[in-house]
C-alpha cells in the first residue's frame, strides 16, 4: 500500500481528469450539433454504466479535494479518510460495470471496442483506474463487513428506475436485454437481477477481503477482529 499523499494527489487527479472525461461523453456533449442536426437527450440516465461513472466521477473529486487538503497543511504520508464506505460501495459499482460490459454486453477481443472511444473511456479507463485507486491507496481493515451488502442499495434502487421509467414512458427503450420486461418477462428479469445481486455480494466480499488483508507484525494475514464497526480504531489516516 502506498501511503505518500503527494503520489495519490498526482493519480487522483489523472483519475478525476480521465472520469470528467467519461462524464462528457456519456452525456453526448461532444456529439451536440453533428451531422447537422444531432439534439441533446436525455436518454443517458438510464445506462447503469453511466451513472455509476457519475458516481465515480463525485466521489474522486471528494477523495482528491481532501488529499488536495492535507498536502497543502504539510502532511505527507496517509490514507483516504473521507466516505469509506460510501467510496467502497462506489467500487463495487463499477467493478460489475466494467465486468458485465466485457462478459455480456461486448468483448475486449473485438477491434471495435478499443477504437470507441467511450469504451475506453467510461468502459475500461475510468472504472479500472478508480478500482486502482482502491487497491492502492485506501487504508486496511477499514470496512465494516456489512459494506458488501450496503452496495446492493443502489443496484436495486437502479432496477426500481428502470422499471418507473418503463411503465409510465410509452415504447420505452430498456438499455439492458436482462432488464427488458417486453421480451424476459418480469420473471425472466428477476433471474437476471437475481444472479447479479449474487455477482454484487461476491465481489463485494473478494473487495473487503481484501481490506482485511494486511501486514500484521511482519506477516500479511487476514485480520477479522472488529469486522463491525472498523472505523472507531481508524479515525485518523
Amino acid at each position: 500500500m502506498n501511503k505518500n499523499l503527494v503520489t495519490q494527489l498526482i493519480y487522483r487527479v489523472i483519475l478525476c481528469v480521465v472520469s470528467a472525461f467519461s462524464v462528457l461523453l456519456s452525456v453526448g456533449i461532444f456529439y451536440i450539433g453533428k451531422d447537422g442536426g444531432s439534439t441533446f437527450s436525455w436518454g443517458f440516465l438510464k445506462f447503469y454504466t453511466n451513472i455509476s461513472n457519475y458516481f465515480v466521477f463525485v466521489v474522486s473529486v471528494i477523495v482528491l479535494a481532501d488529499t488536495v487538503k492535507r498536502v497543502r497543511t504539510g502532511e505527507t504520508e496517509g490514507y483516504n479518510r473521507k466516505i469509506r464506505t460510501f467510496k467502497f460501495m462506489t467500487v463495487v459499482m463499477i467493478l460489475v460495470t466494467f465486468l458485465v460490459v466485457i462478459v455480456l454486453l461486448d468483448s475486449p477481443l473485438k477491434a471495435t471496442y478499443w477504437r470507441n472511444i467511450g469504451n475506453m473511456s467510461y468502459h475500461f479507463l475510468a472504472p479500472l483506474l478508480f478500482i486502482l485507486d482502491y487497491i492502492f491507496f485506501e487504508k486496511k481493515r477499514t470496512i465494516s463487513v456489512l459494506a458488501p451488502l450496503y452496495s446492493l442499495i443502489i443496484p436495486l434502487v437502479y432496477v426500481g428506475y428502470i422499471f418507473l421509467l418503463g411503465a409510465v414512458i410509452p415504447d420505452f427503450e430498456y438499455p439492458y436485454f436482462f432488464l427488458n420486461v417486453n421480451e424476459l418477462g418480469y420473471s425472466g428479469v428477476l433471474f437476471w437481477v437475481l444472479g447479479l445481486l449474487v455477482v454484487f455480494v461476491a465481489l463485494g466480499y473478494l473487495l473487503w477481503l481484501w481490506n482485511r488483508f494486511d501486514k500484521i507484525d511482519g506477516k500479511w494475514k487476514l485480520d477479522f477482529h472488529n469486522i463491525l464497526s472498523p472505523n472507531k480504531e481508524n479515525k485518523q489516516a
